[in-house]
């Protein structure tokens, strides 16, 4: 199952979400965008927050594909709405899939017991 994660756009302050997702195919053409920068497109396999397993495109910026990506890999993508409310996603060259939890590290920030010093009780 995809998790989410919502975080907020600083530039717009519009919020976000962050997830993993398999690259299944990595497009030939490159293409630009208004501002000029490189990207492929890419197909991506992952779970919508329903449950339902789909395959969809999404945006690789040559920054991105520039540090080597493989299919069969999961990577960090960046899910946002443009004005007209259509879903626009990015992908990372980064490899989110082993992520570390919370869980992981329970027990690391216990409370340690303080002692007192009488003397400096008033």
């Amino acid at each position: 199952m995809t998790k989410y994660r919502e975080i907020t756009n600083e530039v717009s302050g519009e919020s976000e979400f962050l997830f993993n997702a398999t690259l299944l195919k990595i497009g030939e053409n490159t293409l630009s965008n208004s501002n000029e920068k490189e990207y492929k497109i890419v197909t991506l396999k992952f779970d919508l927050p329903n449950g339902e397993e789909v395959e969809r495109t999404a945006m690789c910026y040559e920054s991105n594909y520039e540090h080597g990506i493989e299919v069969g890999k999961a990577y960090l993508c960046n899910l946002s709405f443009d004005e007209e409310g259509n879903p626009q996603i990015r992908m990372s060259h980064l490899s989110n899939a082993d992520r570390a939890s919370a869980n992981d590290f329970a027990g690391l920030f216990q409370a340690k017991e303080q002692f007192i010093e009488e003397d400096l009780v008033l």
